[in-house]
């Protein structure tokens, strides 16, 4: 029953957030639906199953055995708790810290604040998950174990791996979850947060002028009052576009200067009114005189939710992977860019095994079966999880910096931790200290 529950949940949600999504990508991805690339037509496709993942783990649920159930229980109700504790003190810290912004922009700061942070959910959930994914692997497995549980499990006959098969289960889910909101949403919601928190308003509270360089169409574009991020649609006004000559090293040839433009969402078309067009001399020729239009529509390849967000302008933390997937495909940047945005990309995959990783370091951390408690390997575990934070800093700014392949720094934090988990499951498996296992070593016993 809970399983089928969640079906018809995850496919109402499907219906209602995958339309959505795919209106969404009208304003934000270059081009007509049809020309969409692959990477970005996976934006939908993984949202849908972000919607079935409670569906797929209470599926597997049902088929469990009792004692399986019950680690999975157990283990649900202290990740959950973490996950909530950690979110929560991350929600208000936040909003300690912005509680003034909301008061000074916005008429209703209450309801502001709510759909601000209900947009931020995904980039904390993104920052917060794999550390909530070891705190709850030790908390429930140091609990079990602190009563004698784990050991009357060992005792039917079960290895200590196929014990925590549950928690690597839905840590696998968990992980999933945590790279679907890596792919887009939380850079999203990075991207919505500079908009609103980090540019400076004007004093009626409207958004700043704004210069946007289209380096595949050698378009530059200055808008005065450009449309809000909560609006894309809306018309932009007191703008000049400049198009330049790629083939004369950009050489400025055309100039726009329009009251407002307004961009056509069905045709993906741009109109501009009340506009004046100034065609700069080539060599030889004489200048021309300026053209008006009361009207002009233009086949502008820029969209407004391009030029009015700073994540098109390099900002990594702001391109989703398939954004940074078309950048390094294209060859577009300078070649510090290009390595800055490759490692990112690589960063991005490996994160996703550390959730995986965290939790293999986690479960021989917690788990004891002499007469002591566990907070020793606990503390371990931790400082071990903060150090995978600075790992996560110093070798991805070698493959940034050229000094090492991109994704070789990406994938080395991983490739360590997973060893050192592989050392601890192998010690606490034979049932011994870490001091046990170096006299026997001295000894020269297994």
């Amino acid at each position: 029953m809970p399983a089928i529950i969640l079906l018809a949940i995850g496919a109402l949600l499907a219906m209602y957030l995958v339309p959505g999504e795919l209106a969404q990508m009208e304003w934000e991805v270059p081009g007509m639906p049809e020309t969409y690339p692959v990477e970005q037509l996976c934006r939908p496709i993984f949202l849908a199953l972000l919607c079935f993942v409670p569906f797929i783990g209470a599926l597997v649920y049902a088929f469990m055995g009792t004692m399986d159930r019950y680690m999975s229980r157990n283990y649900i109700n202290y990740f959950l708790m973490c996950t909530l504790i950690l979110l929560l003190i991350y929600i208000l810290a936040d909003f300690t810290d912005n509680m003034e912004r909301f008061r000074s922009r916005f008429d209703d700061p209450v309801v502001q604040a709510l759909r601000f942070y209900g947009s931020q959910l995904p980039m904390f959930l993104y920052q917060i998950l794999p550390y909530t994914l070891l705190m709850g692997t030790l908390w429930c497995l140091s609990k079990l174990s602190g009563t004698c549980e784990i050991t009357g499990m060992l005792q039917s006959g079960r290895s200590l791996l196929r014990i925590c098969w549950p928690i690597f289960f839905l840590a696998s889910l968990v992980a999933v979850i945590y790279g679907i909101f890596g792919f887009h949403w939380a850079p999203s919601g990075s991207l919505y947060r500079q908009m609103i928190l980090k540019q400076e308003r004007r004093p009626d509270g409207s958004a700043p002028p704004i210069v946007y360089r289209s380096d595949s169409s050698a378009r530059i574009w200055r808008i005065e009052k450009p449309a809000t991020m909560e609006n894309p649609g809306a018309p932009m006004r007191q703008l000049i576009i400049e198009q330049f000559d790629k083939d004369t090293r950009g050489k400025l040839i055309l100039q726009y200067s329009a009251d407002s433009a307004v961009w056509n969402k069905k045709e993906s078309t741009w109109t501009l009114n009340k506009v004046y067009i100034r065609e700069l001399a080539r060599a030889g020729q004489k200048p021309k005189d300026d053209v008006y239009h009361e009207q002009l529509v233009c086949d502008f390849a820029e969209k407004p939710y391009q030029i009015i967000s700073p994540g098109t302008n390099g900002r990594i933390d702001a391109m989703g992977t398939s954004a940074l997937y078309e950048y390094i495909s294209s060859g577009a940047g300078t070649r510090e860019d290009r390595f800055r945005k490759r490692t990112e990309w690589h960063v991005r995959i490996a994160r996703i095994f550390s959730c995986l990783v965290l939790v293999l370091l986690a479960v021989p951390s917690a788990i004891t079966f002499q007469r002591r408690g566990t907070m020793k390997g606990i503390g371990i575990a931790v400082i071990l999880a903060a150090f995978m934070l600075f790992l996560y800093r110093v070798f991805p700014a070698l493959g940034e910096a050229g000094l090492i392949q991109a994704w070789i720094s990406a994938w080395i934090p991983n490739v360590l931790y997973l060893f050192i988990a592989i050392y601890l499951f192998r010690k606490n498996l034979a049932h011994r200290t870490f001091r046990e296992w170096v006299q026997a070593k001295l000894a020269g016993k297994p």
